[in-house]
């Protein structure tokens, strides 16, 4: 990656920390880079883009510290729990970018973001396949599906924890128990005491479920990400009502399939034009209602 474009990222991820994604504008980003508008563009066509890319760096750095932290000379078990402890510090490291992704539902709208997201859950599940195989042998594949499960829900759910304040967290203590319930969660299944409830057919299906939900984003999700755009601007009261009842009557019209007033919806629209805050939401809209108010 060269300097311009490590900039333009390190730039992007402080003021979306700070102000968000939608709160955030390209000028801005490329001014804290010490860059122009239009040396951004040498480098990412859009904003969808380089957010598509600050998940790719993210990714990258932790995956790079996971490798670094396996010891040949260690057991799988002991290099599963110091790949685990990397995971959780790298995630306390950037709690607050990953608050504002969550807050913001940052990428929500962004279709390529959203396909990166399940390729990371593919490539996760990948990585489980290998931890424990390697831990307990081929006997344990029937049920790396479940364990895996098992495992991210302990691992997601202690972080979400400790969202406010991540220094409170110790990740090694962390890293041990998962490490300890992993194990135990192992042997049960081993044991014949539970049965999988997961099978490769089934993560298939559900891989194939979200893919295709890729091409349409849903209208009310498109709505809610509106109004947590609305209730991040500072606009006058009286101001701020109406947008909100304007995104109530788009919900109901979202509702009203094939007999929705596009008219009305178009004039609605229009409302939202002057703040640019709202572009990509109204691109959205306008596609699935077959509008066109940006032109």
């Amino acid at each position: 990656m060269n300097e311009t474009k490590k900039r333009i990222i390190e730039a992007a991820i402080a003021l979306f920390t700070e102000k968000g994604f939608h709160g955030t504008s390209i000028q801005e980003i490329a001014a804290h880079a010490g860059i122009s508008k239009g040396a951004f563009y040498l480098h990412f066509k859009s904003k969808d883009a380089l957010q598509v890319e600050i998940f790719r760096y993210y990714t990258s750095l932790i995956q790079e510290e996971m490798e670094n932290a396996v010891d040949p000379a260690l057991s799988a078990k002991d290099n599963f729990l110091r790949q685990t402890e990397v995971q959780i510090s790298q995630i306390q490291r950037h709690t607050d970018f990953i608050a504002m992704v969550v807050r913001d539902q940052a990428y929500s709208l962004n279709p390529e973001l959203i396909r990166f997201i399940e390729e990371l859950r593919v490539s996760q599940a990948e990585w489980y396949r290998e931890q424990l195989t390697s831990m307990y042998g081929q006997a344990i594949r029937p049920f790396i599906h479940d364990i895996s499960v098992i495992t991210e829900g302990i691992k997601n759910n202690y972080m979400q924890q400790f969202i406010s304040n991540p220094q409170a967290l110790y990740p090694k203590a962390l890293a041990e128990l998962i490490v300890r319930m992993t194990g135990q969660a192992a042997e049960e299944f081993l044991a014949g005491t539970y049965r999988p409830l997961l099978d490769d057919e089934t993560v298939r299906t559900l891989f194939s479920f979200f893919a295709e939900g890729d091409e349409e984003t849903d209208t009310a999700g498109v709505i809610d990400v509106m109004r947590t755009i609305l209730s991040g601007l500072a606009l006058p009261r009286a101001t701020a009502q109406y947008l909100s009842s304007s995104l109530d009557f788009l919900g109901t019209q979202a509702d009203a399939g094939p007999s929705a007033d596009v008219t009305a919806i178009r004039g609605v629209l229009a409302i939202f034009r002057p703040y640019p805050e709202f572009g990509n939401c109204l691109r959205r809209l306008e596609e699935k209602f077959g509008t066109d108010t940006l032109n």
